[in-house]
Protein backbone atom coordinates (compact mmCIF):
# COMPACT_ATOMS: atom_id res chain seq x y z
CA UNK A 1 0.00 0.00 0.00
CA UNK A 2 2.49 2.44 1.06
CA UNK A 3 4.56 2.15 -2.62
CA UNK A 4 0.87 2.47 -4.00
CA UNK A 5 0.44 5.56 -2.35
CA UNK A 6 3.73 7.08 -2.95
CA UNK A 7 3.31 6.99 -6.64
CA UNK A 8 2.64 9.37 -9.60
CA UNK A 9 1.68 13.13 -8.32
CA UNK A 10 1.66 12.34 -4.70
CA UNK A 11 5.39 11.22 -5.22
CA UNK A 12 6.73 13.58 -7.35
CA UNK A 13 4.96 16.20 -4.99
CA UNK A 14 6.96 14.62 -1.98
CA UNK A 15 10.15 13.71 -3.97
CA UNK A 16 10.45 18.08 -4.25
CA UNK A 17 9.19 18.68 -0.67
CA UNK A 18 11.77 15.93 0.63
CA UNK A 19 14.81 17.88 -0.77
CA UNK A 20 13.50 21.75 -0.13
CA UNK A 21 13.12 19.86 3.22
CA UNK A 22 16.77 18.53 3.06
CA UNK A 23 18.50 21.61 1.59
CA UNK A 24 16.72 23.85 4.40
CA UNK A 25 18.17 21.65 7.10
CA UNK A 26 21.44 22.14 5.59
CA UNK A 27 20.84 25.75 5.43
CA UNK A 28 19.65 25.60 9.16
CA UNK A 29 22.89 23.95 9.91
CA UNK A 30 25.30 26.63 8.08
CA UNK A 31 23.07 29.88 9.67
CA UNK A 32 22.66 27.80 13.39
CA UNK A 33 26.80 27.32 14.01
CA UNK A 34 27.53 31.03 12.09
CA UNK A 35 25.40 32.84 13.99
CA UNK A 36 24.91 31.30 16.98
CA UNK A 37 21.50 30.70 18.86
CA UNK A 38 20.88 34.63 19.61
CA UNK A 39 21.22 35.57 16.01
CA UNK A 40 19.66 32.03 14.93
CA UNK A 41 16.36 32.93 16.58
CA UNK A 42 16.41 36.72 15.44
CA UNK A 43 16.59 35.25 11.96
CA UNK A 44 14.01 32.11 12.47
CA UNK A 45 11.76 35.86 13.75
CA UNK A 46 12.41 37.47 10.94
CA UNK A 47 11.30 34.57 8.54
CA UNK A 48 8.13 33.34 10.89
CA UNK A 49 6.91 37.03 11.49
CA UNK A 50 7.14 37.79 7.73
CA UNK A 51 5.69 34.87 6.22
CA UNK A 52 2.67 35.62 8.82
CA UNK A 53 2.12 38.98 7.49
CA UNK A 54 2.56 38.13 3.90
CA UNK A 55 -0.66 34.82 3.95
CA UNK A 56 -3.07 37.74 6.55
CA UNK A 57 -2.30 40.08 3.58
CA UNK A 58 -3.79 37.59 0.97
CA UNK A 59 -6.44 37.40 2.60
CA UNK A 60 -7.41 34.02 2.12
CA UNK A 61 -7.29 34.20 -1.98
CA UNK A 62 -4.26 31.35 -2.36
CA UNK A 63 -6.57 29.33 -1.23
CA UNK A 64 -9.53 30.26 -2.44
CA UNK A 65 -7.83 30.12 -6.12
CA UNK A 66 -7.68 26.72 -5.41
CA UNK A 67 -11.20 25.31 -5.35
CA UNK A 68 -12.44 27.85 -8.37
CA UNK A 69 -10.04 27.70 -10.87
CA UNK A 70 -10.35 23.81 -11.18
CA UNK A 71 -14.73 24.68 -11.44
CA UNK A 72 -14.04 27.62 -13.85
CA UNK A 73 -15.70 29.67 -11.26
CA UNK A 74 -12.68 32.18 -10.88
CA UNK A 75 -9.87 32.73 -13.88
CA UNK A 76 -6.20 33.74 -13.64
CA UNK A 77 -7.19 37.33 -14.73
CA UNK A 78 -9.35 37.76 -12.07
CA UNK A 79 -6.68 36.15 -9.58
CA UNK A 80 -3.80 38.90 -10.84
CA UNK A 81 -6.07 41.75 -10.19
CA UNK A 82 -6.68 40.46 -6.53
CA UNK A 83 -3.23 39.60 -5.97
CA UNK A 84 -2.15 42.88 -7.18
CA UNK A 85 -5.15 44.93 -5.28
CA UNK A 86 -3.85 43.52 -1.66
CA UNK A 87 0.11 44.40 -1.79
CA UNK A 88 -0.44 48.06 -0.80
CA UNK A 89 -1.96 47.14 2.69
CA UNK A 90 0.36 44.14 3.03
CA UNK A 91 3.25 46.64 2.81
CA UNK A 92 1.36 48.53 5.69
CA UNK A 93 0.73 45.42 8.00
CA UNK A 94 4.97 44.94 7.52
CA UNK A 95 5.63 48.46 8.47
CA UNK A 96 3.66 48.49 11.36
CA UNK A 97 5.29 44.98 12.26
CA UNK A 98 8.72 46.26 12.23
CA UNK A 99 8.41 48.90 14.65
CA UNK A 100 6.18 46.83 17.26
CA UNK A 101 8.66 43.65 17.35
CA UNK A 102 11.54 46.24 17.19
CA UNK A 103 9.97 48.11 20.24
CA UNK A 104 8.90 44.80 21.83
CA UNK A 105 10.51 41.64 20.81
CA UNK A 106 13.73 41.96 19.32
CA UNK A 107 15.94 45.13 19.10
CA UNK A 108 17.56 43.29 15.84
CA UNK A 109 14.43 44.67 13.86
CA UNK A 110 15.72 47.86 14.68
CA UNK A 111 18.75 47.69 12.80
CA UNK A 112 18.06 49.26 9.02
CA UNK A 113 19.64 46.74 7.50
CA UNK A 114 17.20 43.90 9.13
CA UNK A 115 14.09 45.93 9.34
CA UNK A 116 14.34 46.14 5.65
CA UNK A 117 15.40 42.80 4.52
CA UNK A 118 12.44 41.70 7.21
CA UNK A 119 9.81 44.11 4.86
CA UNK A 120 11.57 42.65 1.59
CA UNK A 121 10.94 39.55 2.49
CA UNK A 122 7.68 39.70 3.68
CA UNK A 123 6.73 41.09 -0.45
CA UNK A 124 8.49 38.88 -1.53
CA UNK A 125 7.00 35.55 0.59
CA UNK A 126 3.33 37.08 -0.40
CA UNK A 127 4.62 36.92 -4.54
CA UNK A 128 6.15 33.65 -4.01
CA UNK A 129 3.03 32.16 -2.15
CA UNK A 130 0.52 33.37 -4.90
CA UNK A 131 2.07 32.15 -7.67
CA UNK A 132 2.92 28.94 -6.00
CA UNK A 133 -0.76 28.40 -4.81
CA UNK A 134 -1.93 29.47 -8.56
CA UNK A 135 0.34 26.51 -10.48
CA UNK A 136 -1.48 24.38 -7.39
CA UNK A 137 -4.41 25.70 -8.82
CA UNK A 138 -3.43 24.64 -12.44
CA UNK A 139 -2.97 20.80 -11.39
CA UNK A 140 0.80 21.85 -11.44
CA UNK A 141 1.10 19.86 -8.20
CA UNK A 142 5.29 19.18 -9.12
CA UNK A 143 6.03 21.77 -10.65
CA UNK A 144 5.00 24.14 -7.82
CA UNK A 145 7.00 21.72 -5.38
CA UNK A 146 9.91 21.91 -7.81
CA UNK A 147 9.57 26.00 -7.46
CA UNK A 148 9.88 26.04 -4.06
CA UNK A 149 12.64 23.38 -3.54
CA UNK A 150 15.00 25.14 -6.58
CA UNK A 151 14.38 28.64 -4.03
CA UNK A 152 15.61 26.69 -1.28
CA UNK A 153 18.80 25.50 -3.14
CA UNK A 154 19.23 29.07 -4.04
CA UNK A 155 18.83 30.14 -0.38
CA UNK A 156 21.61 27.56 0.67
CA UNK A 157 24.03 28.63 -2.29
CA UNK A 158 24.19 32.04 -0.62
CA UNK A 159 23.96 31.39 2.57
CA UNK A 160 26.92 29.13 2.86
CA UNK A 161 29.45 31.78 1.49
CA UNK A 162 27.85 34.47 3.85
CA UNK A 163 28.65 31.84 6.97
CA UNK A 164 32.14 30.72 5.64
CA UNK A 165 33.30 34.08 5.20
CA UNK A 166 31.61 36.80 6.92
CA UNK A 167 28.77 35.44 9.45
CA UNK A 168 25.74 38.44 9.91
CA UNK A 169 22.69 38.74 10.72
CA UNK A 170 21.31 41.14 8.00
CA UNK A 171 23.35 39.32 5.03
CA UNK A 172 22.25 36.05 5.82
CA UNK A 173 18.27 37.65 5.84
CA UNK A 174 19.09 38.97 2.65
CA UNK A 175 19.91 35.85 1.39
CA UNK A 176 16.89 34.67 2.51
CA UNK A 177 14.93 37.31 0.92
CA UNK A 178 17.00 37.31 -2.39
CA UNK A 179 16.03 33.46 -2.97
CA UNK A 180 11.92 34.26 -2.39
CA UNK A 181 12.52 36.53 -5.26
CA UNK A 182 14.01 34.08 -7.08
CA UNK A 183 11.33 31.76 -6.83
CA UNK A 184 8.65 34.96 -7.68
CA UNK A 185 10.86 35.00 -10.84
CA UNK A 186 10.78 31.33 -11.94
CA UNK A 187 7.18 31.31 -10.84
CA UNK A 188 5.74 34.26 -12.89
CA UNK A 189 7.94 32.41 -16.07
CA UNK A 190 6.36 29.27 -15.71
CA UNK A 191 3.04 30.24 -15.37
CA UNK A 192 3.04 32.56 -18.07
CA UNK A 193 4.97 29.25 -20.29
CA UNK A 194 1.50 27.45 -19.76
CA UNK A 195 -0.87 30.50 -20.98
CA UNK A 196 -4.24 29.81 -22.42
CA UNK A 197 -6.83 31.44 -24.18
CA UNK A 198 -7.06 35.42 -23.54
CA UNK A 199 -9.96 36.08 -21.26
CA UNK A 200 -11.57 38.85 -19.60
CA UNK A 201 -10.66 38.69 -15.49
CA UNK A 202 -13.52 36.91 -13.97
CA UNK A 203 -14.49 35.92 -10.02
CA UNK A 204 -12.14 38.61 -8.56
CA UNK A 205 -14.64 39.54 -6.14
CA UNK A 206 -15.49 35.29 -5.71
CA UNK A 207 -11.67 34.78 -4.61
CA UNK A 208 -11.79 37.95 -1.88
CA UNK A 209 -15.09 36.37 -0.47
CA UNK A 210 -14.50 33.06 0.19
CA UNK A 211 -10.89 33.64 0.87
CA UNK A 212 -12.27 35.71 3.60
CA UNK A 213 -14.18 32.50 4.59
CA UNK A 214 -11.01 31.08 4.60
CA UNK A 215 -8.94 33.08 5.92
CA UNK A 216 -9.28 31.16 9.33
CA UNK A 217 -7.63 28.10 7.61
CA UNK A 218 -5.10 29.59 6.05
CA UNK A 219 -4.04 32.00 8.58
CA UNK A 220 -4.81 29.99 11.57
CA UNK A 221 -3.07 26.81 10.54
CA UNK A 222 -0.14 29.48 9.56
CA UNK A 223 0.52 31.05 13.22
CA UNK A 224 -0.83 27.71 14.39
CA UNK A 225 2.75 26.40 12.92
CA UNK A 226 4.50 29.39 13.53
CA UNK A 227 2.69 31.54 16.35
CA UNK A 228 4.52 29.29 19.08
CA UNK A 229 8.30 30.55 18.02
CA UNK A 230 6.59 34.68 17.62
CA UNK A 231 5.22 33.54 21.25
CA UNK A 232 8.58 32.20 22.56
CA UNK A 233 10.08 35.44 21.29
CA UNK A 234 8.03 37.32 22.87
CA UNK A 235 7.71 35.46 26.57
CA UNK A 236 11.53 34.18 26.01
CA UNK A 237 14.61 35.07 24.56
CA UNK A 238 16.18 35.39 20.99
CA UNK A 239 18.12 32.14 22.52
CA UNK A 240 15.49 29.92 23.61
CA UNK A 241 14.06 30.88 20.16
CA UNK A 242 17.48 29.86 18.47
CA UNK A 243 16.74 26.39 20.70
CA UNK A 244 13.85 25.98 19.39
CA UNK A 245 14.35 26.91 15.73
CA UNK A 246 16.85 24.10 15.58
CA UNK A 247 14.12 21.49 16.73
CA UNK A 248 11.69 22.62 14.52
CA UNK A 249 13.42 21.87 11.22
CA UNK A 250 14.68 17.99 11.31
CA UNK A 251 11.09 17.64 12.91
CA UNK A 252 9.73 18.60 10.02
CA UNK A 253 10.70 16.50 7.84
CA UNK A 254 7.82 14.41 9.31
CA UNK A 255 5.38 16.99 7.03
CA UNK A 256 6.92 15.73 3.80
CA UNK A 257 4.27 12.99 2.97
CA UNK A 258 1.93 14.59 4.40
CA UNK A 259 1.88 17.77 3.15
CA UNK A 260 1.94 16.20 -0.42
CA UNK A 261 -0.60 14.15 0.04
CA UNK A 262 -2.76 16.78 1.28
CA UNK A 263 -1.70 19.00 -1.84
CA UNK A 264 -2.64 16.08 -4.47
CA UNK A 265 -6.53 15.55 -2.66
CA UNK A 266 -7.08 18.89 -2.34
CA UNK A 267 -7.32 19.24 -6.23
CA UNK A 268 -8.88 16.01 -6.58
CA UNK A 269 -11.60 16.88 -4.57
CA UNK A 270 -11.99 20.40 -5.64
CA UNK A 271 -12.53 18.41 -9.30
CA UNK A 272 -14.68 15.71 -7.68
CA UNK A 273 -12.06 12.99 -8.57
CA UNK A 274 -11.80 10.83 -5.13
CA UNK A 275 -14.07 9.57 -2.83
CA UNK A 276 -14.39 10.25 1.50
CA UNK A 277 -13.47 6.71 1.91
CA UNK A 278 -10.45 6.40 -0.47
CA UNK A 279 -8.98 9.97 1.29
CA UNK A 280 -9.08 8.34 5.37
CA UNK A 281 -7.90 4.82 3.56
CA UNK A 282 -4.87 7.11 2.79
CA UNK A 283 -4.80 9.26 6.35
CA UNK A 284 -4.49 5.65 7.72
CA UNK A 285 -1.74 4.08 5.83
CA UNK A 286 0.44 7.20 5.82
CA UNK A 287 0.03 7.15 9.70
CA UNK A 288 0.70 3.42 10.02
CA UNK A 289 4.42 4.26 8.07
CA UNK A 290 5.44 7.75 9.97
CA UNK A 291 5.14 6.61 13.95
CA UNK A 292 7.48 3.74 13.94
CA UNK A 293 10.14 6.05 11.72
CA UNK A 294 9.34 9.04 14.54
CA UNK A 295 9.91 6.58 17.13
CA UNK A 296 13.79 5.62 15.99
CA UNK A 297 14.15 9.20 14.93
CA UNK A 298 13.38 9.73 19.20
CA UNK A 299 15.46 7.54 19.99
CA UNK A 300 18.19 9.11 18.66
CA UNK A 301 17.58 12.23 18.90
CA UNK A 302 20.41 13.64 21.72
CA UNK A 303 23.23 12.17 19.47
CA UNK A 304 21.99 13.70 15.99
CA UNK A 305 21.12 17.00 17.42
CA UNK A 306 24.32 17.16 18.89
CA UNK A 307 26.17 15.51 15.80
CA UNK A 308 24.90 18.09 13.57
CA UNK A 309 24.35 21.83 15.24
CA UNK A 310 27.14 21.21 18.10
CA UNK A 311 26.98 20.40 21.86
CA UNK A 312 25.84 24.66 22.10
CA UNK A 313 22.37 22.95 21.75
CA UNK A 314 22.01 20.08 23.53
CA UNK A 315 18.84 22.10 25.02
CA UNK A 316 17.00 21.44 21.89
CA UNK A 317 16.75 17.80 22.06
CA UNK A 318 14.09 18.06 24.69
CA UNK A 319 11.92 20.36 22.66
CA UNK A 320 12.83 18.52 19.58
CA UNK A 321 11.07 14.98 20.56
CA UNK A 322 7.95 16.57 21.83
CA UNK A 323 7.71 18.01 18.10
CA UNK A 324 7.77 14.70 16.88
CA UNK A 325 4.90 13.99 18.81
CA UNK A 326 3.67 16.87 17.49
CA UNK A 327 4.18 16.32 13.64
CA UNK A 328 2.31 12.86 14.29
CA UNK A 329 -0.73 14.53 15.46
CA UNK A 330 -0.67 17.68 13.08
CA UNK A 331 -0.57 14.51 9.71
CA UNK A 332 -4.43 14.26 9.96
CA UNK A 333 -4.83 17.74 9.74
CA UNK A 334 -2.41 19.07 7.19
CA UNK A 335 -4.61 16.75 4.63
CA UNK A 336 -8.12 17.08 6.12
CA UNK A 337 -7.80 20.50 6.39
CA UNK A 338 -6.99 20.91 2.53
CA UNK A 339 -9.39 18.10 1.53
CA UNK A 340 -12.46 19.87 3.61
CA UNK A 341 -11.30 23.13 1.36
CA UNK A 342 -11.75 21.66 -1.52
CA UNK A 343 -14.82 20.60 -0.79
CA UNK A 344 -16.23 23.57 -0.28
CA UNK A 345 -16.20 23.61 3.80
CA UNK A 346 -14.60 26.70 4.27
CA UNK A 347 -16.09 27.53 7.28
CA UNK A 348 -15.07 24.19 8.51
CA UNK A 349 -11.46 23.98 7.01
CA UNK A 350 -11.27 27.90 9.36
CA UNK A 351 -12.30 26.82 12.38
CA UNK A 352 -9.96 23.60 12.25
CA UNK A 353 -7.49 26.44 11.94
CA UNK A 354 -8.65 28.89 14.28
CA UNK A 355 -8.84 26.46 17.21
CA UNK A 356 -5.10 25.22 16.97
CA UNK A 357 -4.23 29.58 16.68
CA UNK A 358 -6.54 29.80 19.96
CA UNK A 359 -4.79 27.01 21.25
CA UNK A 360 -1.15 27.80 20.97
CA UNK A 361 -1.66 31.06 22.42
CA UNK A 362 -3.59 29.91 25.88
CA UNK A 363 -1.08 26.91 26.15
CA UNK A 364 2.20 29.14 25.45
CA UNK A 365 1.11 31.81 27.65
CA UNK A 366 0.41 28.97 30.60
CA UNK A 367 3.67 26.77 29.39
CA UNK A 368 6.63 29.01 27.96
CA UNK A 369 7.09 31.26 30.87
CA UNK A 370 8.29 28.06 33.03
CA UNK A 371 9.53 25.62 30.15
CA UNK A 372 10.78 28.01 27.91
CA UNK A 373 11.47 26.20 24.23
CA UNK A 374 10.06 22.69 25.30
CA UNK A 375 6.70 24.27 26.77
CA UNK A 376 6.38 25.72 23.40
CA UNK A 377 6.98 22.44 21.48
CA UNK A 378 4.14 21.08 23.95
CA UNK A 379 2.11 24.05 23.92
CA UNK A 380 2.13 23.03 19.69
CA UNK A 381 1.50 19.63 20.03
CA UNK A 382 -1.62 20.01 22.23
CA UNK A 383 -2.89 22.62 19.56
CA UNK A 384 -2.09 20.20 16.28
CA UNK A 385 -3.97 17.27 18.27
CA UNK A 386 -7.21 19.48 18.69
CA UNK A 387 -6.65 20.60 14.83
CA UNK A 388 -6.83 16.89 13.57
CA UNK A 389 -9.46 15.96 15.61
CA UNK A 390 -11.53 17.98 14.87
CA UNK A 391 -10.81 18.01 10.89
CA UNK A 392 -11.62 14.57 11.12
CA UNK A 393 -14.82 14.88 12.95
CA UNK A 394 -15.75 17.85 10.14
CA UNK A 395 -14.85 15.33 7.36
CA UNK A 396 -16.55 12.51 8.21
CA UNK A 397 -19.73 14.44 9.05
CA UNK A 398 -19.52 16.27 5.84
CA UNK A 399 -22.07 15.64 2.88
CA UNK A 400 -21.23 13.83 -0.03
CA UNK A 401 -19.57 16.58 -2.36
CA UNK A 402 -21.29 18.25 -5.64
CA UNK A 403 -19.47 16.36 -8.82
CA UNK A 404 -17.74 19.37 -9.52
CA UNK A 405 -15.17 19.00 -13.15
CA UNK A 406 -13.09 16.03 -13.07
CA UNK A 407 -10.36 17.19 -15.60
CA UNK A 408 -9.90 20.86 -15.28
CA UNK A 409 -6.06 22.15 -16.27
CA UNK A 410 -3.04 20.22 -15.95
CA UNK A 411 -2.97 17.43 -13.85
CA UNK A 412 0.67 15.76 -13.60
Amino acid sequence: MIPRLLQGRVFGTASWTAFSVAISALTGIFTARSLGPTDRGSLALVVSIAGICALVGALGTNVAVRRHLPRQSANRGGYYRVTVLLIVPLTIVLLAVTYLVATYVDPDFGDPAVGLAFIGYGIAYYFSNQWLDLLNAMGRLRTSSMVNALGTLFCFALVVPIALLHPSLALTAWAYTASVVAQVALSMVLIRLSRGPAERPRGARLLLRDGSRLLGFNVGQTLAYQGDTVLLGALSSSYQVGMYAVAVSPAAVLRIPSTALGQVLFHDVAAGATTKVAVLRRIAVLLAFLVPVAAVVWALAGWLIELVYGSSYGAAVEPFRILLVAELLLSPFIILGRTLAGIGRTWSASACGLLGLVLIVIFCLILVPSMGASGAALASAIAYGAMSALAIAMYISSPRPDPGVRTIGEIE
